[in-house]
């Protein structure tokens, strides 16, 4: 909004002016009826304009114009009188007027033209003003830079030079205006100088500082670095602007850093042969650390994404050790069943489903434990866990290799294609009644979640999709009516191979979605005559997660061989081979600065060594299959390893839960953090309550806690005074039968570690 201040004698047109100007809210008005009361204004508010009539008594417009810039006000000011004269015009545009705006003629022009003409003086002085704020800015920050910013002209002479060239440098201020800046140049450099400003005024230059030497003014020479900019062409600059600052600490430090390193590579070389072959095997161990390091990060992100796979998809995983007993039932399965999985794992299948001896399962496993992939064909089963339902799955079993190459066991993906049965057979009788209802088709076709697309089966043009292969494609359905099925494909010639030889089910297609994703399909197709015309209907199924999952399994196996690859026993040996050449080092005559390399050697072996027996605890993570497990018996177990007198309580009864067997060594962790970091912790409580269907074990203590920044952080590896493996490795353990766990105590009231249990995963033993 504007705040306009209008100087009239007039209170009739006052009050006008204010009620027209003020209609569109784009304005505010303060009217008054002389200069002298205007005055009186302008020294208590603020204003973005000044209006003033020119006739008035006592002080009239000009003379008020006059004061007001008298007093240093620069406020835009427009003279609106009924007074004509040339000389009225001349005068208060001498006298510093913005503009001038006579009165009379149509009210309704007249008042627009003075509303545009209040706008226009007021943008003119605000950008006046910014442009005058931003010079000053601008013009303080050169002046006070710590670093030399010159400009340079087109014939690379110094048209400008901060005032810290003069600090810098020494020579007076200005001096160097006009010379050409590689005179100054050390002339060992100045030839590559030369080249790297040319590439900067050919803008070939990419920002690379560069570094030389240039002369100060005592003769003296002095490291610098510099970086140009072509602004050549750029209005108030039209040069090269080269930003220079000293370096010569730095190279100081660059020389005395390489003086040291040179002395330090002489000492090594005066080593013995015995040192160089530790150093060459120490080297060779601490390759295969970093490689071990790598490996098992990959795999653990492998696993975890995996986990994440398993846990989530909606196709059920299944995995089989080498007599084809059950390892691995994901939480799919567990739905599609009816059956947990601790009733499964450990079990061959068929003695949990005996209705499966009688299908092609049985063979599909023993294929692909001999080296097969093999696909059953659609399987019906009767769930009686379900009450009779009946579903159809089809299985995809692949062998599953160990590190050397032989078949551990099998991989199975089942996939429930009850829906898809349903829809292929709604699909026949919808195809056989068409000719008596195509209402009944209607209903059908849109009802189905699968994707159908009818289709003329002569020109393949689209003839009706449903709401689910819209959704599929990412297409209207007015936009897949102006298609044809060879648009969808990614594989056009091999869709029309399908269509002119009517194969009614193609296992794998790839199909393009409107945003450009290519995703697998499984199709069937069906032919037959509607209203004398002969159509296909196709029913489309997105293969991703199928292929996800296959992909993720087989990248997981790789991973997995690749780190049980590198074994810890040869690792161990070739670490004990170390220390005893380390040692047999020590005892001989050897100066002050090898014993204390040697001194610092032996620690960083010993580290080694603990590390990677540490992990040694850890070797059974997630191989062994889950089972029930004692919460209070467990946890009471991991609190007996401890000598203290600090007290714990449990208070889980007969609670059990499906956890890998690894659980004592999370109590483990959960005490050992609580005695280690707790401070002044004098009990441990364990307990549980329920949040909806999932079961929460609080393991808290009264002791320090954990502050907001480490919360984020605890679980995190490397994280801890200790080893900081240890609540990495609980959460990992935990994560296996899909137990989360997270930190929400309160900072000086104690910590509180919360352990979910998803259901089936607990049970309470009578």
């Amino acid at each position: 909004m504007i705040h306009v201040l209008y100087v009239d004698d007039e209170p009739a047109l006052l009050e006008l002016t204010k009620l027209i100007l003020e209609h569109d809210g784009e304005f505010s008005v303060d009217p008054v009826v002389s200069a002298e009361e205007a005055l009186g204004l302008l020294r208590d508010h603020d204003y973005d304009a000044i209006v003033s009539d020119y006739q008035m008594p006592g002080m009239n417009g000009i003379e008020f114009l006059k004061h007001i810039r008298l007093s240093g006000n620069t406020l835009p000011f427009l003279i609106f009188t009924g007074k004509g004269r040339e000389e009225v015009v001349i005068e208060a545009i001498n006298s510093g007027a913005d503009s001038y705006l006579q009165k009379g003629g149509n009210p309704q022009s007249q008042f627009a033209e003075l509303a545009l003409k209040i706008q226009q003086i007021v943008r003119r002085s605000r950008a006046e003003r910014a442009l005058r704020e931003a010079e000053a800015r601008y013009r303080a920050i050169f002046q006070n830079a710590s670093d030399i910013i010159r400009v340079l002209d087109r014939d690379c002479k110094v048209v400008y030079d901060s005032p810290s060239s003069s600090k810098i440098l020494g020579y007076p201020a200005g001096s160097l205006i006009g010379k050409n800046p590689l005179e100054y140049v050390h002339p060992d450099d100045r030839k590559r100088i030369a080249a790297d400003l040319e590439l900067v005024y050919k803008n070939k230059s990419h920002g690379v500082p560069s570094e030389f030497r240039i002369r100060t003014v005592d003769g003296n020479y002095i490291w610098v670095e510099s970086v140009g900019v072509n602004l050549i062409g750029v209005e108030g600059v039209d040069g090269v602007v080269a930003t220079t600052r000293p370096i010569t600490e730095r190279k100081k430090a660059e020389e005395q850093l390489k003086k040291k390193h040179e002395e330090l590579y002489a000492a090594f070389e005066r080593l013995t042969v015995t040192e160089e072959e530790l150093r060459q095997n120490y080297d060779d161990l601490a390759k295969s650390e970093r490689r071990l390091a790598e490996s098992e990060h990959n795999v653990r992100a492998s696993e975890s994404f995996l986990k994440c796979l398993i846990t989530d998809v909606r196709e059920g995983i299944v995995a089989f050790d080498a007599n084809l007993r059950v390892t691995l039932w994901n939480p799919f399965m567990e739905d599609l069943t009816g059956i947990p999985a601790g009733e499964v794992i450990g079990k061959q299948l068929g003695e949990s489903f005996s209705i499966l001896n009688d299908t092609e399962i049985p063979r599909t496993l023993k294929c692909a434990l001999a080296g097969e992939t093999v696909e059953t064909p659609d399987i019906p089963l009767n769930l009686i866990i379900k009450k009779e339902k009946k579903i159809w799955i089809r299985g995809i079993a692949s062998p599953l290799y160990n590190h050397d190459g032989t078949i551990m066991g099998v991989i199975g993906v089942v996939l429930d294609i009850t829906a898809r049965k349903d829809a292929e057979l709604a699909l026949v009788t919808t195809t056989r009644d068409l000719h008596e209802s195509e209402e009944k088709y209607r209903n059908v076709f849109e009802a189905k979640i699968d994707p159908l697309i009818l289709a003329d089966a002569e020109t393949w043009a689209i003839l009706d999709p449903n709401l689910a292969a819209s959704e599929l494609y990412g297409y209207s359905r007015e936009e897949m009516l102006q298609m044809t099925l060879l648009d969808l494909s990614t594989e056009p010639e091999k869709t029309k191979e399908v269509l002119d030889r009517q194969i009614p089910r193609v296992s794998l297609r790839y199909h393009r979605k409107n945003d450009g994703t290519v995703f697998p399909a499984d199709i069937a197709l069906a032919y037959f005559t509607l209203k004398g015309r002969s159509v296909l209907i196709l029913s489309i199924r997105d293969l991703t997660g199928v292929q996800q999952i296959g992909d993720a399994l087989r990248i997981a196996n790789v991973k997995l061989n690749l780190l049980i690859g590198v074994t810890r026993h040869d690792v161990l040996n070739s670490l004990t081979v170390l220390l005893a050449y380390n040692g047999f080092i020590r005892e001989r005559e050897v100066g002050d600065a090898t014993r204390e390399i040697l001194e610092k050697q032996q620690k960083a072996l010993f580290a080694i060594r603990s590390q990677i027996e540490f992990t040694r605890a850890y070797d059974d993570l997630g191989v062994k299959s889950p089972l029930w497990q004692h919460v209070g018996n467990t946890a009471s177990r991991a609190y007996a390893q401890f000598i203290n007198t600090i007290s714990f309580t449990c208070e889980t009864g007969d609670l059990e839960i499906y956890a890998d067997p690894m659980l004592e060594k999370v109590f483990y962790n959960l005490f050992d953090n609580a005695f280690r970091y707790g401070e002044d912790v004098t009990k441990v409580r364990l307990y549980g309550a329920m949040d909806g269907t999932d079961l929460l074990l609080f393991f808290e203590d009264n002791g320090i806690g954990i502050s907001e920044i480490d919360k984020a952080r605890i679980f995190s590896r490397g994280i801890g005074k200790n080893t900081g493996l240890g609540l990495f490795l609980t959460r990992e353990i935990l994560a296996i039968t899909r137990i989360g766990i997270t930190e929400n105590g309160g900072f000086r009231k104690g910590a509180r570690f919360v352990l979910r249990v998803p259901r089936g995963a607990y049970r309470l033993m009578k």
